[in-house]
């Protein structure tokens, strides 16, 4: 199985996305097998696991900031810690995901259906 690593986050130019975009988007209409997903969505699910995490800390430092002056908005402290959650929980569903699908190859693998 190949090794999956993933990179740190960078900013990409828009023209960049778009040429991987279409790349792929030719690939899959050609029917260019792409391999398979899962290991790519664990990655994703490691990456967003790891920016929900920095942004919680940054959260943490805007609240220490705000509450001194007594600028702290107790609706915008909400919604940025719900934003959170949701963003854990996706996170958690494609590690939960990639995990099962993992698991249903390796089983297929060694235990192919007789034709």
């Amino acid at each position: 199985m190949p090794e999956i690593r993933v990179l740190s986050v960078r900013t990409r130019r828009p023209d960049q996305s778009d040429r991987l975009h279409a790349e792929l988007a030719a690939a899959y209409a050609r029917g260019t097998d792409l391999g398979p997903r899962a290991p790519h969505i664990q990655a994703g699910g490691d990456t967003l696991l790891e920016l929900t995490r920095a942004f919680q800390r940054a959260i943490g430092d805007l609240d220490l900031t705000l509450i001194e002056p007594g600028l702290q908005d107790p609706d915008m402290h909400e919604a940025l810690r719900g934003f959170v959650v949701k963003a854990e929980g996706l996170a958690n569903t494609a590690q939960s995901f990639a995990s099962s699908a993992q698991g249903l190859a390796n089983t297929a693998h060694r235990f192919p259906a007789a034709l």
